[in-house]
């Protein structure tokens, strides 16, 4: 991302604003991606083994915070990314699951992504296909449209990095949220 340090902190600032307002924008709809029949069990792994991978993740993360290896500020930022990671996940597991054993023969599944989904998921994926070579090609068109669709033209990927700022912003502050504060 090219932006200036200055930049960055008024999209810190708008992001601050607008989750004030509202926190459950990371909620709203942001695009809607289609997955096709024949990639679901690829899909299905992925989740399912992506969100073992970061349950084990927090546990880690926990077990370094015991030991005063991290502070308590990167421990509750891991945590927090860790667990809306892994509700995401496991949300994208349930849908694509109920939709397999229904139209998923017939019909593509229409992954209704939000902000949450649209900064996890081409992180996870290209994790998930450095591990699983088979699904490269799968998991790398995926990325590849999800950054297209978020790709500020001219601007040089600043939706991108506006989401980026924001779901930083609501990890670190989700707990405020919680509480409606």
């Amino acid at each position: 991302m090219n932006s200036t340090p200055q930049d960055r902190a008024v999209l810190e600032e708008q992001a601050r604003r607008t989750l004030a307002l509202n926190p459950d924008v990371v909620f709203g709809e942001v695009m809607t991606m289609e997955i096709a029949p024949e990639d679901a069990p690829l899909w299905l792994r992925f989740t399912s083994e992506w969100g073992g991978a970061l349950y084990l993740l927090d546990e880690t993360n926990a077990k370094r915070h015991e030991r005063g290896m991290i502070g308590d500020e990167a421990f509750e930022y891991n945590r927090r990314t860790y667990r809306l990671g892994l509700i995401t996940l496991s949300g994208l597991y349930d849908r694509l699951k109920g939709w397999q054993e229904g139209e998923g023969k017939v019909r593509p599944f229409a992954f209704a992504m939000n902000s949450l989904d649209c900064y996890f998921v081409p992180a996870y994926l290209a994790d998930y296909s450095r591990v699983h070579e088979a699904g490269k090609e799968v998991c790398d068109a995926f990325i590849a449209e999800v950054m297209h669709r978020l790709d500020g033209g001219d601007e040089v990927r600043k939706e991108f990095e506006a989401l980026d700022v924001l779901v930083g912003e609501y990890v670190r502050g989700i707990h405020l949220y919680a509480r409606g504060q």
